[in-house]
């Protein structure tokens, strides 16, 4: 098996703002999709869990089809199990519950890394994944 590194916390950060483009793109359609189905101005009732199945399934069907959003695309990075394997539908779905739990979306605990010697972040313990660089330059 090829050994990979971690990837850098910059290369982190990077694809976060790329996919943070995706996930707005995203929430702007459950928008217009709820505000279709509403027939004019969209409740919050509606709108929200659209929100929900659209930006959760983006990144646990991302996770789960070899581990790369389009922002790990671009920056040449992968969420990887912590023994370098491809992640199944379960431990996506771990990856994607704890990153939510631990407010990912606001970049807070991808500080965490750069505590950590592995640079791995506080949800990437949890649910037992790491992060790699796929070229190590």
């Amino acid at each position: 098996m090829i050994e990979f590194e971690n990837a850098p916390i910059w290369k982190r950060v990077f694809a976060w703002i790329y996919d943070g483009l995706i996930v707005l793109a995203l929430i702007l359609i459950a928008g217009l999709i709820a505000s279709i189905i509403a027939q004019g101005q969209a409740p919050a009732l509606l709108t929200q869990p659209l929100v929900l199945i659209l930006v959760g399934g983006y990144f646990w069907l991302s996770f789960a089809r070899g581990g790369k959003t389009a922002g790990m695309r671009a920056w040449r990075i992968r969420v990887v199990t912590e023994k370098g394997k491809v992640l199944s539908h379960r431990v996506a779905l771990s990856r994607l519950l704890w990153a939510t739990f631990c407010f990912a979306p606001i970049l807070i605990p991808l500080a965490t890394a750069w505590l950590s010697p592995h640079k791995l972040t506080i949800y990437d313990k949890l649910s037992k994944t790491r992060v790699i660089s796929e070229n190590p330059n």
